[in-house]
């Protein structure tokens, strides 16, 4: 089932830009990202959670988003799918490119694998749906990649 979303810009630097989802008929200020940022169970993993997020600034302002700073890819092979780590926690995102990361939800994993947990697959399956609306409008040239500053430009509201 194809929902309704826009993507929306959680900030840049150096490294690169980052954007999250906001999914039609949430708040307008409760992104995937935000959800992340909010779960009890993320924030009970008080040090994995302070080491992702400082990961995320770091990678943001200085780095950028290499291949290598993620857990393997999750998904299917042919979507951008994958997991930022540190210890049970995975935060989901779209690595793009070097310069672009779009950020969807996560959080604790406890199974051995992410489609063991139905949050965990959700989210992941959200990302995928996602990946296929934001890669169709970028080949069609609805949406425009910076491919420096990881900045999008064009629509960005799927309905």
């Amino acid at each position: 089932m194809k929902r309704s979303f826009k993507i929306v810009p959680v900030g840049s630097g150096d490294g690169g830009s980052v954007y999250t989802i906001q999914f039609d008929g949430e708040s307008q200020s409760e992104s995937e990202f935000d959800k992340f940022l909010k779960n009890k169970l993320v924030r009970e993993e008080r040090g994995a959670f302070e080491r992702l997020v400082s990961r995320l600034g770091a990678m943001t302002n200085e780095y950028g988003f290499k291949e290598e700073q993620f857990k393997e890819k999750e998904g299917k092979k042919k979507d951008y799918v994958v997991a930022l780590s540190e210890g049970v926690l995975r935060l989901y995102c779209l690595r793009v490119e070097n310069a672009l990361l779009i950020i969807g939800n996560g959080g604790v994993k406890r199974t051995r694998t992410y489609q063991q947990d139905s949050h965990l697959k959700s989210s992941v399956e959200d990302l995928q749906m996602v990946h296929k609306c934001v890669m169709h409008r970028i080949f069609s040239g609805g949406i425009h990649v910076d491919h420096i500053t990881g900045e999008l430009r064009g629509s960005l509201n799927f309905l």
